[in-house]
């Protein structure tokens, strides 16, 4: 796992506000690896499991890891939520939609977070389509998840044929759908590059609401027994 100890700045009013954001947003992909490979690690078959079970246990894994005296110091300061509520004006109390997965900075004040929404990638029955759909990267596009940020994610959860497979599939679809989920001109799929994180791309996009640019991290978890 990458490890990161260099968060030496408060993320209001740093002058490295930029490279501590960007540090964040590594280590947030990096603590999802981390509790996912926890997860593969303790065997059991999740290739036909639900997206919610999966969800579940990553969160689980993930807040392990963070709790292990054997793991990196910069874990202390991160926490993960499994199905956040989103607050909005229209939908209170159990009618508002949930994220999957936000992981946030434990500090006082404005703290950095990132939301995730996952989804499976499984022949038959859960294509790119899905993934890039109305409820899977269409919920960030539209602003119904993280209206105010400029950064998420997207976990694709990978249970049939391989991770470079789907990586072409969804990057295909998404050009397809480029007006539909309101892809960037220079917004196009691509790998990001990310120390011990594998398989993980970025797409960028103007959101629907205020035409605000929002970058889309994808990264794909191979569960295929």
């Amino acid at each position: 796992m990458a490890t990161s100890d260099h968060h030496k700045h408060n993320a209001k009013g740093s002058s490295d506000d930029s490279d501590y954001k960007a540090g964040f947003y590594r280590d947030a992909l990096c603590l999802i690896v981390a509790g996912y490979e926890r997860l593969v690690g303790s065997g059991g078959d999740y290739s036909c499991e639900e997206e919610p079970a999966i969800t579940g246990e990553i969160a689980r894994c993930c807040d392990d890891y963070i709790q292990d005296d054997e793991s990196p110091d910069w874990v202390e300061r991160y926490y993960t939520e499994e199905e956040h509520p989103e607050h909005d004006k229209d939908r209170k109390g159990k009618s508002r939609k949930r994220v999957d997965v936000l992981i946030r900075f434990a500090q006082k004040g404005i703290r950095p977070r990132i939301r995730f929404e996952a989804k499976r990638l499984k022949i038959p029955g859960f294509a790119s389509s899905k993934y890039a759909g109305a409820e899977g990267l269409g919920e960030f596009i539209a602003g119904h998840y993280g209206v105010d940020d400029n950064v998420a994610g997207m976990l694709g959860y990978v249970q049939s044929n391989d991770c470079s497979f789907w990586a072409t599939d969804i990057s295909e679809e998404i050009d397809k759908k480029k007006q539909e989920v309101c892809l960037a001109k220079y917004g196009q799929w691509e790998k990001a590059s990310f120390e011990n994180v594998n398989d993980c791309y970025q797409t960028r996009h103007r959101r629907a609401v205020g035409n605000r640019e929002l970058l889309i991290y994808h990264l794909l978890l191979d569960f295929v027994e």
